[in-house]
């Protein structure tokens, strides 16, 4: 073959295959490269990650779908279930991803070509998160819940009501329920006893994912709780008030009064009450197995409701007050954690322990290395926040908020520097946390500090104290033991409390060098109310307490303010006989009437005690001995709690419309019978001097 027809064949060969090149597609302007890509099983936990790319090759060099890379990646058949998404080789299994297995194809080109390209299949897992439950021990009075899913998990995360569903695996006893959140509940219709609940967890995504655990439930004994919430200052009854013991709640009636039938039993009982238009407050008692155990509370009005923007926070003060609260801008946050928008409802009311100590929440102890250690008071406030639609609202962490306390003390000597104290409603204790200063003097001086959260704020300090040991006896001299002690300070604001012993003893703390009123109570009846200190070491009584006779033990205690210093008592007998501070009386002789303690310095208290009751009329009244100049009694403060046994305590305030000049103000007669029956007449208005009784046989009641 000469030149010519060789040369012609050789390039009839190259036009040939370039022909055959481009019916192929061989046309891109990449040329080609050999591509591989490896079939993949692939096992993918939930959040995690993988490639498929992890076996793939171009021209012996790794595959990169990524930007810049060397190949493209489609998946050409199958699709990902939800949670799961692929994106240039990557699989991604989000959390919220179910259980199961999949498969996809997919196609493997080289960059900058659409021909050359290969396929590969892909099997993926997604195994099932370890479950666990874990078994809980509960104890749970009627009205209170618990959360099984607290220690459960899964994946290693906390087990929620989001993510897995809950249900009892036996039949729940009754009066327990268990909901599908997992809330473990208890009802008035539970029986004391410990129960086990079985329980089982399964993944809501996966309900083949399942744990098994049991709850261990006491239902503890329940006690009778009774009792009446009045308004502090007209000592009308508070309705609706929600009344809260434990996990139980029960709202007070027209009168004011509760019963609540599930109370946990304990000698260190907190009650919770709030009221729509009022401060709330908590009351500390023991509840019994057996009998009624009773509980009055006053509850003092919100002193003024202001509003703020929550982007841009405000002050809120009490006109005529020191009282008052900076809130920050955007510094208030829901229960859940979420934000308040808009205008935020503030109430602020200042409480006033130097005026009536009974107002306070608790008991004015504190936990000092967990030991129970009495605080004395200098006034406090409480704030209550609200949004738009009524949601109560907090501080949001790392926020504070300015507070100013109204100084309100008994006591004649005010630190410069106070420890601050908040209410834990859960314990009954004040617990201390921050510290405030003192700013101005007399009347306009208050305690200014800062806050981190939103309770009843009192400015308090614990002090030296020391013990007072005494006796309780009855009206024959015998020792009655379990009967209650308490003191209330009269140069201090604090109160403490103990029970009798046995042999009818008790011992007291009260605040060193300073005065302080006991009294006693036991079975319905009063004793009378001793003025005792002060004391610079421990002392013992030289005379015991004694309760009244049967049918009789009725008190008048009169408490007031700071101005006038000195408002009297008065009672007026059915023999005509006139007790009051220049004729003392006697418990124990006629006319069995006394005023235990009088007081001249403000506040009081002045008590006067009946042991045996005359039959006929008795008269009470009030004068202000200090004059109307000083300050008129309408606006004292002034209040008198009458105590009769059997009977709740009745509070009287003075009217408003004092004429001027005026120095009576008349309360109340009581009228007895032969056999000891009691009736109170209110007569509430200003007026002259009670006339007294005059040529009057004296004859005693006999209870039958």
């Amino acid at each position: 073959m000469n030149t010519f027809f060789k040369r012609a064949r050789l390039t009839a060969t190259t036009w040939a295959a370039a022909l055959m090149l481009a019916a192929c597609g061989g046309g891109d302007d990449a040329p080609a490269i050999t591509i591989v890509a490896g079939a993949d099983t692939l096992t993918i936990a939930l959040g995690a990650s993988a490639s498929v790319l992890g076996n793939d090759t171009l021209g012996g060099t790794a595959a990169n779908a990524g930007a810049g890379g060397n190949v493209t990646f489609t998946i050409t058949t199958g699709t990902p279930p939800a949670g799961v998404t692929v994106s240039n080789g990557t699989v991604a299994v989000a959390a919220s991803a179910a259980p199961g297995s999949f498969s996809f194809t997919y196609a493997l080109c080289q960059a900058g070509s659409t021909t050359n390209c290969v396929t590969a299949t892909v099997q993926v897992t997604v195994p099932a998160p370890a479950i666990v439950a874990v078994a809980d021990s509960f104890t749970l009075a009627a009205g209170a819940s618990g959360d099984v899913l607290a220690n459960d998990t899964l994946g290693g995360a906390a087990a929620t009501a989001a993510t897995v569903g809950v249900s009892a695996t036996g039949a729940l006893p009754t009066g327990i329920s268990l909901s599908a959140a997992g809330v473990l509940a208890v009802d008035a219709t539970a029986v004391q006893g410990i129960y086990a609940v079985p329980y089982r967890i399964c993944q809501t995504l996966a309900p083949s994912n399942c744990a098994t655990a049991t709850a261990s439930v006491t239902v503890p004994a329940a006690g009778v709780l009774s009792g009446r919430v009045l308004d502090a200052a007209t000592a009308l009854a508070v309705a609706g008030a929600t009344v809260q013991v434990g996990g139980s709640t029960v709202t007070t009636d027209a009168t004011g009064a509760f019963n609540l039938t599930t109370a946990p039993l304990g000698a260190w009982v907190p009650v919770n009450i709030t009221a729509a238009g009022y401060a709330e407050s908590s009351r500390i008692t023991t509840v019994a197995a057996t009998g009624s155990n009773d509980v009055q509370v006053r509850l003092v009005r919100v002193a003024t409701t202001g509003t703020v923007d929550a982007a841009t926070g405000g002050t809120v003060s009490l006109a005529g007050s020191t009282a008052q609260v900076v809130l920050p801008a955007n510094g208030l946050q829901r229960a859940d954690g979420s934000l308040p928008t808009g205008s935020i409802s503030v109430a602020l009311t200042p409480i006033a322990p130097a005026s009536d100590s009974s107002v306070m929440p608790g008991d004015f102890t504190t936990l000092v290395g967990g030991v129970p250690t009495p605080i004395e008071s200098f006034g406090a406030l409480n704030v209550q926040l609200r949004d738009a639609s009524g949601a109560a609202l907090n501080l949001r962490p790392g926020q504070q908020s300015t507070i100013r306390i109204p100084v309100s003390s008994r006591s004649s000597t005010r630190p410069a520097t106070i420890p601050l104290f908040f209410f834990d409603t859960t314990t009954g204790r004040w617990v201390q946390e921050g510290s405030a200063t003192l700013v101005g003097t007399g009347a306009a001086a208050y305690y200014e500090g800062n806050v981190t959260h939103f309770s009843t704020w009192n400015a308090d300090q614990v002090y030296n104290s020391v013990r007072v040991t005494g006796c309780v006896t009855d009206v024959l001299g015998a020792r009655v033991a379990n009967a209650f002690v308490g003191s209330d300070g009269i140069d201090y604001s604090g109160t403490t409390s103990t029970m009798t012993d046995a042999a009818g003893n008790f011992s007291i703390v009260i605040r060193k060098d300073s005065l302080a009123a006991l009294t006693g109570v036991a079975g319905g009846r009063l004793t009378n109310t001793l003025s005792v200190g002060p004391y610079a070491q421990d002392a013992t009584l030289a005379e015991c307490l004694s309760l009244s006779q049967t049918g009789s033990g009725v008190t008048m205690k009169l408490t007031w303010g700071a101005l006038p210093s000195d408002l009297d008592s008065y009672l007026y007998t059915p023999s005509g006989t006139r007790v009051y501070y220049s004729n003392e009386g006697s418990l124990t002789a006629a006319p069995y009437a006394n005023l235990d303690v009088d007081d001249t310095s403000s506040y009081g208290p002045e008590v006067i005690t009946i042991t045996r009751l005359m039959v006929g009329t008795y008269k009470y009244a009030v004068n202000n001995y200090s004059g109307y100049s000083q300050g008129p009694i309408s606006t004292s403060g002034a209040r008198v709690e009458l105590s009769i046994p059997g009977r709740t305590v009745e509070l009287f305030v003075p009217p408003a419309d004092e004429p001027s000049g005026n120095s009576w103000w008349l309360l109340f007669e009581i009228d007895v019978d032969a056999s000891c029956n009691v009736t109170v007449r209110r007569v509430g208005n200003f007026g002259t001097e009670p006339s007294t009784a005059t040529n009057v046989a004296v004859q005693y009641c006999t209870a039958p």
